[in-house]
């Protein structure tokens, strides 16, 4: 979704420092996931996306509060008229107790643009910040780049305003990769990261993959819409939009983290561009979705914590924010 988009319990952990947990539970490529069979709530850490962060760190720790489990990865967006890693991202660093995600949003200029070098300017101020930085950042550049309602999907004939071919998103990936970390932004991790879309006139992240020496991590987003009249718009379980995909990403590299970038369901007893569903609980899918078995990969989940579209927030009913403190509460200490 883009902006321009046993020991002891969880909830006791609330309210205490939390320096030095997200580097202690950050996977690298290559460390062992869990078995298949263990569910997504017991080996995954919980992060967010919400309102005004990172310029209001804040807001995590209200949410964290609220959920009563650590938010220990802060979810945002910048565009490409920000110089980062800056203050507001020092401050949601929490002294590097969260991990930070950021979608680049990068699209306004076409793919050929940067192997040409026509925005190595910026990339040097990037890169100077980041060699500034103290701790990692993960960041997924043109985050949910298959999808056909973006600017600068990748596509066979290149037509798209922002756009340009596969193989010329493969190389301005590799360059943007290279040029940063020929700079000294070793601390930035790579998130390839497409949306759970697979439908005809999406872009088969298989054309577009830009190899496993540019990947840190795999990420995906997807969210249950709720029945929209459209083909696409249906009721679906966790499992049902995130399945196709997942197999195929892992496909793509061995080792490599995935991570859900961005997560949310429709509260089913609004009306809010989807009709009502008496059947359906959010509760009942956020529970279903962290008790899912069949996802041995995935290591993070983060939350989109919006009224936006649909209300996906966790805590638009007790329904759903009942649900969500329960399956916090199972996470790994």
């Amino acid at each position: 979704m883009s902006f321009l988009g046993p020991t002891l319990s969880r909830r006791a952990l609330v309210g205490a420092s939390l320096v030095g947990t997200a580097a202690a539970l950050s996977l690298s490529p290559g460390r062992a996931y869990a078995a298949s069979g263990t569910p997504l709530g017991r080996q995954v850490r919980f992060g967010a996306y919400a309102w005004d962060v990172p310029w209001t760190p804040g807001v995590l720790d209200d949410l964290q509060r609220n959920v009563q489990a650590p938010v220990s990865i802060a979810s945002y967006f910048y565009g490409p008229d920000v110089v980062f890693p800056a203050q507001q991202d020092l401050d949601t660093a929490r002294g590097g107790a969260r991990d930070l995600l950021v979608a680049w949003e990068i699209g306004r200029f076409r793919y050929s643009e940067w192997p040409a070098g026509l925005h190595d300017a910026y990339l040097d101020q990037v890169a100077a910040a980041a060699r500034a930085f103290p701790y990692v950042m993960y960041v997924r550049p043109w985050p949910e780049m298959n999808g056909d309602w973006t600017s600068f999907q990748p596509t066979p004939a290149g037509e798209k305003e922002h756009g340009g071919t596969p193989e010329e998103f493969i190389a301005a990936w590799r360059y943007l990769v290279t040029y940063l970390r020929e700079r000294g932004a070793t601390n930035l991790r790579w998130v390839f990261n497409p949306t759970t879309d697979t439908y005809e006139g999406t872009t088969d992240i298989r054309t577009i993959y830009p190899g496993d020496d540019y990947v840190d991590v795999l990420g995906l987003d997807g969210y249950n819409w709720g029945n929209t009249g459209l083909s696409w718009g249906q009721w679906r379980t966790f499992e049902d939009i995130y399945r196709e995909q997942y197999d195929r990403l892992v496909a793509l590299h061995p080792t490599a983290p995935v991570w859900i970038c961005e997560v949310g369901c429709k509260e089913p007893s609004y009306d809010d561009g989807a009709p009502r569903i008496k059947s359906a609980s959010k509760g009942r899918w956020i529970t279903d979705m962290f008790a899912a078995t069949t996802f041995p990969r995935v290591r993070a989940v983060c939350w989109f914590q919006g009224n936006k579209e649909r209300d996906w927030r966790v805590n638009s009913s007790n329904d759903a924010l009942r649900a969500i403190r329960s399956a916090l509460d199972q996470m790994p200490a």
